[in-house]
């Protein structure tokens, strides 16, 4: 197990990307025909696929960065939330089946994490399948807790602020962007709750993991449980930080991910 030290948020200037169709499963921010893997993005609750923009910039030209849409957001805003997760994990499998070129691996943070891990399991059941998982800021499946939602928005916001330290300052401090935010929090908050592990063969690719060590979502034994849930090797990393400890040491990130993609 590695462990990196604490570092400042970079900041990027972004390229401008070709307008996604409406209603998509999965949008690329900048093809990249040339590259040799292709890696699909699954965000943490209440992000959407701009989460995921600084990395198709940075891992370019050789990894094409690919995101996930939940419903009710971005290229999906006039559907309803997601509230289970059987068609969820179908659909996403389905539409990288269809749309995203091989070789490919799946990338996934808090929420994404067992959304990622969850297509890959079904796309193993359906003969395919990544060639290599990556999961951030999430115990393993067998092991993840998730607190009860509180119906009221104000607690909500506070339990996020708590446990997670998820919703900026400059956010908190624009009532009319909590409103905004919030409906698709919560949705996403219900839907992580709402996860049931299910045993199964454990996968046959790779793994990497990512949390932060003041992270009390993910304690150290949570994520060395990973490694019960693949057959090939799971690799995993402390970082200094909390829930977006990933956000804080991109550079270290994307540099494991780079090397762990190149095999």
């Amino acid at each position: 197990m590695n462990s990196v030290p604490h570092g400042s948020r970079p900041a990027a200037v972004m390229a401008p990307a070709p307008p996604p169709e409406s209603g998509a499963l999965l949008v690329r921010a900048r093809p990249e025909p040339a590259a040799r893997m292709r890696l699909v993005c699954f965000p943490h609750s209440g992000a959407g696929p701009a989460a995921f923009r600084r990395w198709a910039q940075r891992l370019a030209p050789g990894i094409e960065v690919w995101s996930a849409v939940l419903p009710g957001r971005a290229t999906r805003t006039g559907e309803p939330f997601a509230n289970r997760w059987e068609p969820l994990v179908e659909e996403f499998a389905t539409a990288v089946t269809a749309a995203v070129p091989g070789p490919y691996a799946l990338f996934g943070q808090s929420l994404g994490a067992m959304l990622a891990f969850e297509v890959a399991r079904e796309l193993g059941r359906r003969g395919g399948g990544p060639v290599h998982l990556v999961a951030a800021a999430s115990a393993a499946p067998d092991v993840r807790e998730t607190p009860p939602i509180p119906s009221d928005d104000t607690a909500l916001v506070e339990e996020i602020d708590r446990r997670y330290d998820g919703i900026p300052a400059e956010v908190r401090a624009v009532p009319e962007l909590v409103t905004y935010f919030l409906p698709v929090l919560r949705a996403d908050l219900e839907l992580a709750a709402s996860y049931v592990y299910r045993p199964g063969p454990p996968l046959d690719v790779p793994v990497t993991v990512f949390a932060g060590d003041r992270d009390g979502t993910v304690p150290a034994a949570g994520l060395e449980r990973w490694r019960g849930h693949t057959g090939a090797d799971c690799e995993s990393h402390r970082l200094t930080g909390g829930h977006f400890a990933v956000t804080d040491h991109e550079d270290h990130v994307l540099d494991v991910i780079r090397r762990r993609l190149s095999g």
